[in-house]
């Protein structure tokens, strides 16, 4: 079972007895994985599709609980994605008409019923607003497992449908991204934290626990990795700048120009070869008086200064 059907599965167990939170979460539903058949004469059915059964088992129960439909789920073949099975609940015209009028997508007036497109439904409860974003994750949402990638995504038909969930969740204090994908509006999180927080927004705690557990994980294994990475780095430069340095002190003794150096370049010299390993705040410390990483920098490069010179004159000699 993926880490999505895990989330789902611990979402679709929760108890809403709240009748607000149950249209909330209809709501959200309806805007995901429901589609509309017009029957000419004003008449129309809706229908819920969705891959996962126990999302299809939830739908059905709200409908019941909340708005007393009873519809039987069917299942087919998609002829698509290696024949998955997609569960279907299909409502009578007269529950379509009763669906649409509790979300508020229909309306009367004095000319007659007004459709108002997008469901909407008020959510100035955080249980509702709660309830809303569980439903849109049931609907088309994806959450990748941790150690792979921080990625939770919720798939929208439309700019405006996504722009609802988003307010939503700036309630929340969440902030979500939004990118095109073909043909539809897709909202996402990449910030482990911010998937944490909208987990437990949801109510799927234990995911949220297991979330955190492995984030923790991997977090240390980053860390630790990014210290190894760096010690490396600073050991490569270290024996990089010694090498350096070691060829420049025998440029100069091979050239017979040591005696003339001054005793302070003299001494940091003898240290070098006695020390190769050493960083320059080592060298420093065996000094007497002391002396800090900057002086016995500045004092290597008038050594490798010398030797640089020392190689042009030999090259010009040669030449």
């Amino acid at each position: 079972m993926s880490f999505s059907s895990e989330v789902k599965s611990e979402l679709t167990a929760i108890k809403t007895e709240k009748s607000c939170c149950m249209l909330s979460e209809l709501n959200a539903l309806t805007q995901s994985c429901a589609s509309m058949t017009l029957h000419g004469h004003g008449e129309f059915s809706i229908s819920y599709a969705t891959e996962n059964p126990s999302v299809a088992k939830r739908i059905f129960i709200l409908l019941k609980r909340r708005l007393e439909i009873n519809s039987n789920p069917r299942f087919h073949k998609a002829a698509r994605f290696g024949g998955r099975r997609v569960y279907i609940i299909q409502l009578s015209p007269a529950d379509s008409r009763k669906l649409t009028y509790a979300l508020h997508m229909l309306r009367k007036d004095e000319s007659g019923e007004v459709f108002r497109g997008i469901p909407r439904h008020a959510m100035t409860r955080k249980c509702c607003q709660q309830a809303f974003l569980r439903g849109a994750f049931l609907g088309t949402g994806s959450i990748v497992m941790p150690e792979k990638d921080y990625h939770l995504e919720i798939v929208c038909g439309s700019d405006q449908k996504a722009r609802v969930i988003q307010q939503v969740l700036e309630r929340n204090d969440l902030s979500a991204s939004l990118m095109s994908r073909r043909s539809s509006s897709v909202l996402y999180f990449k910030r482990g934290e911010d998937i944490a927080e909208l987990l437990s927004l949801m109510g799927a705690v234990r995911a949220r626990m297991r979330y955190e557990n492995i984030l923790a994980q991997r977090s240390l294994r980053e860390n630790v990795m990014r210290v190894t990475n760096c010690d490396h780095g600073n050991l490569r430069r270290l024996l990089t700048a010694s090498q350096k340095q070691m060829k420049a002190i025998e440029t100069i003794r091979n050239s017979g120009h040591f005696p003339d150096l001054p005793p302070d370049l003299q001494a940091i010299i003898r240290l070098r070869r006695q020390n190769p390993e050493m960083t320059l705040e080592q060298l420093g410390d065996l000094m007497t008086p002391k002396l800090g990483k900057s002086g016995v920098y500045h004092r290597f490069r008038k050594v490798i200064e010398i030797a640089e010179s020392i190689e042009n004159e030999q090259t010009s000699k040669d030449e």
